[in-house]
């Protein structure tokens, strides 16, 4: 990267001493280089972007293994979905559950917790809001329960179920901006 740096360094500025004379061709060798400049930062910015994301759901993904691995032979037991434990699932399986429209995906798990705030709050403002606090609570003890941060899929399921709280208080009439957390 230094070495391409200073490659166009120096052809801008054999450029720049080139055309000197005429004011024309000077700035249009140096917008060349700013365009140049531009695409190659934006370039590198996205490609880092994109790498602290993968690195980001790898090391989540690794944790949520290492977690499942800690567990004994009878906790892994307990985990269950349709009579079969989750520990003997196909990985094909196991993502289906966790995709898009499975069972524990981020849509149908955020409406479950949705569901039960707002069926135990009612139209009750001050009951939704204590209930969306009773959500965040429970998040942070999980996240404290695993270790560090829970995979990325928890936190988008988070994201929608305080999101689908919030407009139901401001659809009853509540101000969202004064809750506490």
């Amino acid at each position: 990267m230094i070495s391409m740096q200073a490659n166009v360094s120096v052809l801008s500025g054999v450029q720049y001493k080139s055309f000197q004379t005429t004011g024309q061709a000077t700035n249009q060798a140096m917008s060349k280089k700013n365009i140049s400049n531009h695409s190659i930062k934006k370039e590198i910015f996205q490609f880092s972007s994109q790498i602290k994301a993968d690195t980001g759901q790898n090391l989540s993904d690794q944790n949520a293994i290492f977690h499942f691995n800690q567990l004994n032979k009878g906790d892994k037991a307990l985990l269950v979905y349709n009579g079969t434990p989750i520990s003997e699932l196909s990985f094909d399986e196991a993502n289906e559950l966790i995709g898009t429209d499975g069972y524990f995906g981020i849509a149908k798990t955020s409406q479950r917790i949705i569901d039960f705030v707002i069926k135990g709050a009612g139209d009750d403002i001050d009951r939704l809001k204590a209930g969306r606090e009773g959500v965040l609570r429970g998040f942070a003890a999980a996240e404290k329960a695993w270790g560090g941060s829970l995979p990325g899929i928890c936190c988008q399921t988070i994201d929608q179920t305080i999101k689908a709280l919030d407009d139901r208080i401001a659809e009853l009439g509540g101000n969202i901006t004064d809750i506490t957390a």
